[in-house]
């Protein structure tokens, strides 16, 4: 008993198609350069900014210390609010 009978009904062996083979293949192939190019560019466009929120008056501020007492929006009364740890 043959699982794989490489005879058709008259007798003569099957060819197999290259051309059907090798034509899925470059359709895959395509498909997935395709793909590849979609999500390059989709997270190329979609890459994360990092924003920062400096004090306004840190700009003309010698060092940091400077800066921070200089700052027009920055946290410098501690008052408004505290930490309690339990």
């Amino acid at each position: 008993m043959l699982l794989f009978d490489d005879s058709r009904a008259d007798g003569a062996p099957q060819k197999i198609d290259h051309a059907v083979i090798g034509g899925i293949v470059a359709v895959v192939v395509f498909a997935m350069l395709c793909l590849l190019i979609v999500l390059g560019r989709y997270f190329a466009r979609h890459k994360g900014t990092y924003f920062t929120h400096e004090a306004k008056g840190a700009d003309d501020a010698a060092d940091a210390d400077t800066a921070i007492i200089n700052a027009e929006g920055g946290h410098n009364n501690s008052d408004d609010k505290k930490e309690y740890y339990i």
